[in-house]
């Protein structure tokens, strides 16, 4: 275990290194935020950036971050964000421990070879190592979500007591001053409180003390923003909100969004602008590739007629032949794996409600992974994005996905005994992982 982490530390150590902090997701206007709120001394407002409804914590604390190491980085700002990077990518593992922490305390009889092939699937997924180098919000939610839910399952649901909620509280209120998505995580925490009364762990009287706690702390931890801000922005995207309040909510999505798969396009040419704002091909696209191609690979530079060919156009289009094959075989490659995903979660969904009173800590991880799943479709929907679909990106879900990996694992596990399915799965699995790990050297 301890190789693993050391290894995959590694390979985000390198990647941290050579990606630049002003690639990412929306890199640029990520950092005019926190040269803003370092250098002036304030929030942005919507005028300065389209980021200007995050709250402040990420953007403040990654800038100090940065003044603090300018010196090495010949007194540049932007590119002392590297220091950022680097953090990120060694507080990384610690995350990956957590959740195989997890594994093996809800799986105390299981091999550790399993909690192994969890560890690696977890660690080894595109979407993880694609954003653990970028700017970004996602990568510090998904590492602070992981000591939450690690705690709350290690420390809480079988021994609840004030100081501890008050504590879960300071920790989901820390989620929530960093990013509102972080409300899935509050929710899923209320109603596992609610399951312990339940499942009678505590009585409905002390879940309601415990709730009502639970709430206050992390409101007056991480609520403050949203409240003070509530009237600048704060609950808009920056764009045309005017014009989408006045359209009935199931409808400012068309019908392609929901049910248009794109198949054969998402198997030749998994890259932009292709089905734009259809949700299935985008979020498979980005969870196995690349589809808004911002994690353009050293490996893979442009050939001289490909440098013809793209000579006006964008970097977010500009992609080598060599590339392009690459992020096809990443589509393909992972297909039976998603479905071994999407299978376990499906069934571990099912057995986690069943068993409940034995295994609380499995509902959870259930409740869990279906509020942040719902939370994201709401967005989607809440604020679209129809021209382009650019809210349809895999990492908005990431502090979630290992819920997905959890599931998958020990839906695979159970197959164990059916020796004609299990062999062939397992080792298309095990390729997919050579694969993954080739698409994210960077």
């Amino acid at each position: 275990m301890v190789f693993i982490l050391i290894f995959f530390g590694a390979l985000y150590l390198h990647n941290a290194w050579f990606y630049s902090p002003q690639s990412g997701y929306d890199a640029g206007i990520h950092q005019i935020y926190t040269q803003i709120i370092t250098w002036e001394g304030r929030i942005p407002l919507p005028v300065d950036t389209p980021e200007s409804y995050n709250p402040p914590t990420f953007y403040w604390l990654s800038g100090q971050l940065a003044k603090l190491f300018m010196p090495l980085f010949d007194n540049n700002f932007l590119d002392a964000l590297k220091s950022w990077q680097i953090l990120i990518a060694t507080l990384l593992p610690l995350a990956g421990w957590l959740w195989y922490d997890i594994f093996k305390t809800l799986n105390p009889g299981k091999n550790k070879l399993l909690a192994m092939f969890f560890l690696i699937w977890l660690l080894s997924l595109p979407v993880v190592n694609k954003m653990a180098p970028m700017y970004n919000l996602e990568m510090l939610q998904f590492i602070l979500t992981s000591v939450t839910v690690w705690y709350f399952i290690k420390f809480v649901i079988n021994n609840p007591s004030p100081k501890k909620i008050i504590l879960l509280g300071i920790m989901a209120g820390i989620i929530l001053s960093f990013r509102a998505m972080a409300a899935s995580v509050l929710l899923s925490l209320g109603l596992g409180i609610i399951v312990l009364a339940l499942i009678k762990k505590i009585t409905w009287k002390k879940m309601l003390i415990y709730n009502l706690l639970f709430t206050l702390v992390t409101l007056f931890i991480g609520g403050q923003y949203y409240w003070l801000y509530r009237d600048k922005g704060v609950f808009d995207t920056g764009e045309n909100m005017e014009e989408i309040r006045r359209t009935p909510f199931f409808k400012r999505q068309p019908k392609s969004f929901y049910l248009d798969t794109f198949f054969r396009t998402m198997m030749r040419t998994p890259l932009r602008p292709n089905f734009p704002n259809r949700f299935m091909p985008i979020f498979y696209s980005t969870f196995w590739g690349d589809y808004w191609n911002y994690y353009r690979q050293r490996r893979f530079p442009l050939s001289a007629e490909e440098e013809i060919k793209f000579a006006n156009a964008t970097n977010k289009v500009k992609i080598s032949q060599e590339r392009l094959t690459l992020l096809i075989w990443q589509n393909r490659i992972n297909l039976i794996p998603t479905i071994i995903i999407i299978w376990g979660m499906l069934a571990g969904t099912i057995a986690g409600f069943k068993s409940v009173k034995k295994k609380p800590e499995e509902a959870f991880l259930v409740i869990f992974f279906w509020a942040t799943w719902w939370l994201f479709i709401y967005t989607n929907i809440q604020y679209p994005n129809t021209y382009k679909g650019d809210t349809t990106k895999a990492s908005y879900i990431l502090y979630g996905i290992p819920v997905l990996i959890y599931f998958a694992s020990k839906y695979l596990a159970r197959l164990k005994a059916i020796k004609w399915l299990f062999c062939p799965l397992a080792g298309i699995i095990l390729v997919s992982w050579i694969f993954n790990l080739n698409f994210s050297y960077f």
